[in-house]
């Protein structure tokens, strides 16, 4: 049934286990690269994911979230973090975004491209042939 709240408990956990990540990485003095937690306490978004125990239930989110802000695919979360031009603002801004996401219900997956054969190898490697059999024909 459309409304008979099936799946809203676990937008509710997702909710606030994100709500704990964002916390976690509130201040710049509390986020870090390179390391899921630091000596002195500082980690990453994948260490503050790991410390909420919400590893599995935000690992999309927060990705399509990345795609969302940067425009770019990211296979994994530590890949953004530990990139070179990633700040902490920009963190934020990517969590931030997967909570509205969460709230919303934004479906996590994409539509899986369905490809072309035309456009692969083999496709092009027929266009030739095609244009030799219209000379020698």
């Amino acid at each position: 049934m459309p409304f008979d709240g099936t799946g809203y408990e676990s937008r509710i956990d997702a909710l606030e286990r994100m709500d704990k990540v964002i916390e976690l990485l509130s201040r710049e003095d509390r986020w870090c690269k390179q390391q899921l937690r630091s000596y002195d306490g500082r980690r990453c978004i994948l260490g503050a994911m790991m410390a909420a125990d919400a590893t599995v239930a935000l690992k999309d989110p927060i990705l399509l979230a990345i795609r969302q802000v940067t425009g770019r695919d990211y296979l994994r979360i530590e890949m953004f973090n530990d990139h070179p031009l990633t700040t902490h603002a920009l963190v934020v801004k990517v969590l931030h975004r997967a909570r509205d996401n969460v709230i919303t219900g934004t479906p996590v997956r994409t539509p899986a491209r369905v490809p072309n054969p035309a456009n692969g190898w083999l496709g092009s490697s027929l266009k030739p042939l095609s244009q030799l059999r219209r000379l020698f024909a």
